[in-house]
């Protein structure tokens, strides 16, 4: 059957019309592609990075710490703010990955305009705000105009991807800063009367449902935050937030500590082996003579204390992810690592017999006996973390993440289950530890403990780990004396201490996003290319299980490849970093 004509006539006019459409699309393309080419060219710190199914275009920085990233971008940001001549003042905003800035609704064009201005030669990114790590809709201030929709936003996000010294990447545009255009109360009001939907909808939304008496000269923000969507004319009292050294203009409260503000001192403890010591080799083995009592090879084999360098990497995982920390404590037998700068501000090594109650019980070599003494430590914080030297942070986080404002402990639970019956000489020492500590918790409290805990950092608080040794002093001491990891052991510092404080009203479970790697799984290399590449996890673990001695040197390539790339600059813990 042939085709009606005025069917043929009408796509042979919609064709028409078609190509110019299509040929201005190829044009904006090959445009943006020698704008690219060109800002590559121009400076030689930008690279090209894969992510997110797109070819994005970063800046290489030669340090990085937690704050870094957010700040540059609010720098940006504020500096353009400043160009146009454009109040602003800062949100608390809900994460901890960037920061929020607040402008009226009628600057929104005078922003954009000073942004193309000062950044068109720059690797600034617009995007839209959400769950994405890689928005769709983000556009290269250097490829052209930003596209209009993108520009009606409420909300937009501004930033530059930061990358390491070999181009990986570092910091994408989660650490942007996101500057939100707020509206004026009364002009909400009258367009809501009028009928208009938007703002209809947005009065609706508010956190808080403000009388129109307030929200008449009051600032309604387009999203939530952190304090409240609506400022009220008598609550806009100026005050100053400083960040990074420079002070940036606020309201009053927005600067307030609330009620779960973690104000109090949090300190870290690791334990730490250097397994590769001979002496240290020679010792564990004359102790080990004849077998430690229901020691496993798993439990005493050579893996357990071979060294990666992970304390390196993990403390610069503090430095660039947790600057407020107060002190960090490292416990040791007797040796401190050849890179690490003892003269340091904020780190101290302590030594067992520093804070062994029983000195007489040295050396030992189980780590469920080192944890029973440090609480110890002198001047050590009422509230502390206990970290393993396997334990890194893998992105920004904050106090709230162990502790709330009151000192309650956020506990990590473990959807991995103890198990029932007896301890156990071939189970995991873990398991046999915890269910030691589940027996006296059923007799002390009339409950039976049931998870393990994740491999994450320990929140601890002290007045517990001293509650425990004072009330079961008989098991604390037994656990303290053995040599190597054994059946009887209590686990003091996870376990024990978590359900302690649990049952007694001073911890509650809490949210830790984390990853555990066992680097000698044939699929461990995978596993970490896909951690470092999406960096989307608070925590991780890299645990050398039991692997077997001929596969020892392809492990530690593999993890000192992944860890130098992950953590690239050397923190002020090591000799010759930074001041």
């Amino acid at each position: 059957m042939s085709t009606p004509k005025p069917l043929l006539s009408r796509l042979r006019r919609d064709t028409r019309r078609g190509a110019p459409v299509a040929d201005e699309a190829e044009q904006a393309a090959r445009k943006a592609a020698k704008r690219r080419e060109a800002l590559l060219a121009g400076d030689p710190d930008l690279a090209e990075v894969e992510a997110g199914e797109r070819t994005w275009i970063g800046r290489r920085v030669h340090s990085l710490e937690e704050a870094e990233a957010a700040e540059r971008n609010l720098g940006l940001v504020t500096q353009a703010l400043r160009h146009a001549g454009v109040d602003y003042f800062m949100v608390p905003g809900r994460s901890v990955q960037r920061y929020v800035v607040g402008i009226r609704l009628s600057d929104r064009k005078a922003l954009l305009s000073a942004l193309r201005e000062l950044y068109t030669t720059t690797a600034l990114y617009a995007a839209e705000p959400g769950q994405n790590a890689w928005p769709e809709q983000a556009a290269l201030y250097a490829e052209g105009a930003l596209p209009v929709e993108l520009k009606r936003r409420n909300v937009i996000r501004f930033g530059e991807i930061l990358l390491g010294p070999s181009g990986q990447l570092l910091a994408g545009l989660v650490r942007g800063c996101d500057v939100e255009f707020w509206r004026e109360g009364e002009q909400l009001l009258s367009e809501a009367a009028e009928g208009g939907e938007r703002a209809t909808e947005l009065l609706r939304g508010l956190r808080y449902q403000a009388p129109p008496a307030l929200l008449a000269g009051a600032l309604v923000g387009p999203r939530q935050n952190a304090i409240s969507d609506v400022v009220p004319a008598q609550a806009q009292t100026p005050a100053v937030r400083t960040i990074g050294g420079h002070p940036h203009p606020t309201f009053e409260n927005f600067v307030e500590p609330v009620i779960d503000t973690v104000d109090f001192p949090l300190d870290v403890v690791y334990t730490w082996v250097d397994g590769d010591d001979p002496a240290l080799a020679a010792k564990r083995e004359a102790h080990r003579t004849g077998g430690a009592p229901g020691a496993t090879s798993r439990e005493a084999g050579a893996s357990r204390y071979a060294s990666h360098d992970e304390l390196k990497y993990s403390l610069r995982s503090l430095e660039m992810y947790a600057p407020f920390l107060r002190n960090i404590y490292v416990v040791t037998d007797s040796q401190t690592p050849s890179w690490l700068d003892t003269s340091a501000p904020g780190i101290q090594v302590v030594d067992h017999k520093d804070i062994f109650r029983s000195p007489e019980a040295l050396p030992v070599f189980n780590s469920h006996a080192i944890g029973t003494q440090l609480h110890r430590i002198p001047g050590l914080s009422e509230h502390y973390l206990y970290f393993n030297d396997d334990i890194f942070l893998g992105r920004p986080v904050t106090p709230n993440h162990f502790f709330h404002g009151n000192g309650i402990a956020k506990l990590p639970f473990s959807p991995s289950q103890l198990g029932l019956g007896a301890p156990h000489p071939e189970e995991p020492a873990p398991n046999s530890a915890g269910k030691n500590v589940r027996r006296l918790l059923r007799e002390e409290h009339g409950r039976m403990t049931v998870n393990k805990f994740a491999h994450t950092p320990h929140p601890q608080i002290r007045s517990v780990m001293r509650e425990i040794e004072e009330r079961f002093a008989e098991e604390v001491d037994r656990t303290a004396r053995s040599r190597f990891r054994a059946p009887t052991d209590i686990a003091m510092g996870a376990s024990f201490h978590h359900h302690q404080a649990f049952l007694t009203g001073r911890a509650v479970p809490g949210t830790y996003k984390t990853r555990y790697i066992d680097v000698a799984r044939p699929d461990a290399e995978e596993r970490l290319e896909e951690l470092v590449a999406n960096r989307r996890f608070d925590f991780f673990c890299l645990n050398d299980v039991n692997s077997p001695a001929e596969e020892q040197d392809a492990i530690n390539r593999r993890i000192h490849t992944f860890l130098e790339t992950y953590f690239p600059f050397p923190s002020r813990y090591e000799r010759g970093g930074p001041a």
